[in-house]
């Protein structure tokens, strides 16, 4: 059971940042004119590639951070504030920011802006940064996080019109406000979660 928590502890925060209902909203509206192999391929550059860049800084981000000189604590209050502004832009407008790069329409949009910035932008990537900080385990639960979200993530696009259509799209953005909501607890829990750590530094 303790497993679970610790589990969902990891799955929760990246499944709420990531979004997989927002990013769907905009999804189904960026690809209403796409036909079907259009649409596939979209989706799987948004899932592989989306995929590959938060894998790639899960294993390698704390080595990058360092080689930069930048410290976990550092990391955590930029990644807090980045947080924090995509949750305030998430309740405000029930969607994913529009700062993703939505009016970009064209057939590599899988690529740019759903693989990133959207699925994998500055708030997923900090995140998993974050997150791969802790115990071997925490670890693994972060990987096997990313992989089952980008899963959903491909469920979700192949099927967009039918998952649309199913819950709603007033639904969606409820949801998506509702995740901001959380998104920003989170947010100010990394932050000072990075406080404290720089104090007992001290």
């Amino acid at each position: 059971m303790n497993q679970v928590v610790e589990f969902l502890k990891i799955f929760i925060p990246l499944f709420i940042v990531i979004d997989p209902f927002g990013s769907l909203v905009l999804f189904t509206s960026m690809t209403y004119n796409f036909n079907e192999s259009e649409k596939l391929r979209a989706t799987k550059d948004a899932v592989f590639y989306g995929g590959i860049i938060l894998v790639l800084f899960a294993l390698a981000g704390e080595y990058i951070i360092y080689f930069f000189g930048i410290s976990i604590e550092a990391l955590e209050m930029a990644g807090g504030i980045i947080l924090l502004l995509m949750a305030v832009e998430m309740i405000m407008e029930g969607n994913r920011p529009k700062s993703s790069g939505s009016e970009i329409v064209d057939y590599d949009i899988g690529i740019v802006p759903f693989a990133t910035p959207m699925l994998a932008g500055p708030g997923a990537i900090s995140l998993v940064i974050i997150l791969m900080k802790g115990p071997i385990i925490a670890k693994i639960y972060t990987i096997i996080s990313i992989a089952i979200i980008f899963a959903m993530v491909y469920i979700f696009f192949k099927w967009s019109s039918v998952v649309s259509k199913f819950i709603g799209a007033k639904v969606m953005k409820a949801i998506s406000r509702i995740f901001g909501l959380l998104l920003a607890g989170f947010a100010i829990q990394y932050f000072i979660d990075a406080i404290v750590a720089l104090s007992l530094l001290k």
